[in-house]
């Protein structure tokens, strides 16, 4: 079974045994992952979006209900969101 992603339209494998959910990484699209969903047996998937961390560079995959100005932890430390041009990025709170 396959799912296009909906940033380039590339055709991505659903692994077997995925629920939804689950993230799979679009070959085409660097950095990008993808949210799968179900939808009437059918396979469906949106943009998990990512920021790095700007202490650890460490890669964080955010919630699906993320929005600019909310605030994320890592490395003991609060970051704001902010979102433009299409991205996530994360600034010192």
């Amino acid at each position: 079974m396959q799912i296009r992603c909906p940033d380039c339209g590339e055709a991505v494998v659903v692994p077997a045994g995925a629920k939804p959910g689950d993230l799979v990484e679009c070959p085409n699209c660097a950095g990008h992952a993808l949210r799968l969903k179900q939808r009437a047996r059918r396979w469906t998937a949106t943009l998990a979006y990512r920021v790095s961390c700007p202490k650890c560079d460490e890669v964080l995959t955010l919630p699906e209900d993320t929005e600019a100005g909310d605030v994320i932890e890592c490395c003991g430390r609060g970051y704001r969101l902010t979102f433009e041009y299409g991205a996530f990025a994360a600034e010192e709170a």
